[in-house]
């Protein structure tokens, strides 16, 4: 497993945070996430990567760019039930947690690009599920040689 470097972090979610983020999305997070966010908020990934990932969304007091919370308000409408948005790459493709779906704990890339079905439902063209679980996925960022 190759350790994270991370650009900016921040600093740990209280546990008033993670209870009102679940509390909105009617279900308990999956253990290893939110033990992720218990010991730090996401943050800005350095460099480059196999997965694209630039930046892991926080629910605390971040940046709105980094906010779990204000990408749940704009995007919203794309985002598959039963996922939440963990993440972001610099084309604005998402990151995604099963949070209640079949496959809960399972991390998913969901590219920002939009199609039309017959009925004019916008779906988005790469949905890609990449790990298991959190812990997984994150152990499977690799750093990309410049």
């Amino acid at each position: 497993m190759t350790s994270l470097t991370y650009r900016e972090t921040y600093p740990a979610v209280p546990a008033s945070r993670l209870m009102e983020l679940e509390e909105r999305l009617g279900a308990r997070l999956p253990e290893s996430y939110r033990a992720y966010l218990a010991a730090q908020d996401g943050g800005a990934l350095e460099g480059y990567n196999n997965h694209g990932i630039e930046i892991i969304l926080g629910i605390g007091e971040v940046p709105k760019w980094s906010s779990l919370w204000y990408l749940l308000g704009q995007d919203g409408d794309v985002i598959p039930a039963g996922c939440i948005p963990v993440g972001t790459d610099a084309g604005g493709g998402l990151f995604l947690l099963a949070v209640t779906a079949q496959d809960r704990g399972s991390v998913w890339y969901q590219s920002s690009e939009l199609e039309e079905d017959d009925e004019g439902v916008s779906h988005p063209v790469v949905l890609e599920r990449l790990a298991d679980s959190w812990d997984e996925f994150l152990a499977s960022i690799e750093p990309l040689e410049a």
